[in-house]
């Protein structure tokens, strides 16, 4: 049977990878951005609580790591619990926001991508190789900002400690914790997100997009 004239053949969709870089550069600078922030602030925090906590027993000449009852009094176990819980509290903040940007980092990519990602799955693509793809895309700019906001909570740190009388002091765990529970919470914010936009068939974020 001829076909009419009038009729022309169905397009084939090109295949297109969900690690566009051209179109989510601002969301990845934003992500950096976030998580950048929440290492550098968390950093520095740490390292002035703990050096206050240092100068306070230091001054009283009351030993820091091996401290009994006996040895200190009821004011300076209150300050050390409440620079410890304030730390804390600020810290997990410092957590939430991060968490709360990347996420909504994810939300927006997946939804500009709708379309590609119906265009993958419908190819054959399976969901945990879309959602590994979006995870290195995140993964890059996190791991960018983290290592710019320790950078910078270290400078802003030294600076503090030059110009005011804050006794900032670095430790191993004011340097090494932050970085890799900020990094690892932003990319498992933004995990939630593109698990759950792989895991839709392709007509429906077909009528999405």
């Amino acid at each position: 049977m001829l076909q009419s004239p009038s009729a022309s053949p169905p397009r084939i969709p090109r295949p297109v990878r969900i690690s566009d870089r051209s179109r989510s550069r601002s969301w990845q600078v934003a992500a950096a951005i976030s998580v950048g922030v929440g290492v550098g602030f968390s950093v520095l925090l740490m390292s002035v609580a703990f050096g206050v906590s240092y100068d306070i027993h230091h001054r009283l000449n009351v030993p820091f790591f091996h401290v009994s009852p006996a040895t200190v009094t009821a004011s300076i176990a209150r300050i050390d619990t409440i620079l410890t819980l304030l730390t804390a509290v600020v810290a997990a903040a410092m957590l939430i926001e991060t968490a709360a940007t990347t996420f909504t980092v994810g939300v927006v990519l997946m939804r500009s991508r709708r379309t590609e990602i119906a265009i993958r799955r419908q190819s054959g693509a399976l969901r945990s190789r879309l959602v590994g793809e979006f995870i290195v895309e995140i993964l890059k700019p996190a791991l960018v900002g983290g290592v710019i906001g320790e950078a910078a909570g270290i400078g802003v740190g030294l600076l503090l400690r030059q110009i005011t009388v804050l006794p900032v002091r670095f430790t191993l765990f004011s340097l090494l914790a932050a970085f890799p529970a900020t990094v690892l919470l932003a990319v498992l914010a933004a995990l939630i997100p593109a698990w759950v936009a792989a895991g839709k068939s392709p007509n429906i974020l077909r009528r999405e997009g």
